[in-house]
């Protein structure tokens, strides 16, 4: 079991593992919360420490406190803990950064697996494309044109 990792605006929970946590006053968690939170089966990504940081792309867009939204699921974290993390999007897209950065193309991130509706997925691809003009290294936009040709 994996305790819970130290986070701040910098160094945020990202990757799958933040896009289980719920948003949109939800409430309910489903079995990927509870792998993740409660039982802490996952692998905690943090932006910046184990996993690539993606700030000079994003700055702090999509990063919040969640820790209340913890606490109400079941997460016992004291009533003075902070944690921060990506939002859905902002999880996407460090994601798709970190494996550019890593020089892979990334193949197993699918844009309709990320949405709920067209409107959603227009939005995503527009902050893509926002990234894709920050990219100052070919082979990465190389491999995000190539990537965007399956989407």
């Amino acid at each position: 079991m994996n305790s819970l990792p130290a986070t701040s605006p910098e160094h945020y929970l990202t990757g799958t593992s933040a896009m289980t946590i719920p948003s949109g006053g939800a409430a309910f968690v489903d079995w990927h919360f509870v792998d993740t939170f409660l039982d802490r089966r996952a692998s905690f990504r943090i932006a910046g420490r184990n996993f690539p940081d993606t700030s000079h792309l994003f700055g702090r867009l999509g990063v919040y406190e969640c820790a209340d939204i913890l606490r109400r699921n079941g997460v016992a974290l004291s009533p003075d803990d902070t944690f921060y993390a990506a939002d859905r999007d902002r999880a996407v897209l460090d994601m798709i950064a970190g494996n550019l950065q890593l020089g892979r193309r990334p193949d197993h991130i699918r844009l309709a697996d990320h949405s709920d509706n067209e409107a959603e997925a227009g939005q995503l691809k527009e902050k893509i494309s926002q990234m894709r003009e920050l990219l100052s290294d070919e082979r990465q936009a190389k491999l995000l044109d190539e990537w965007l040709m399956l989407q």
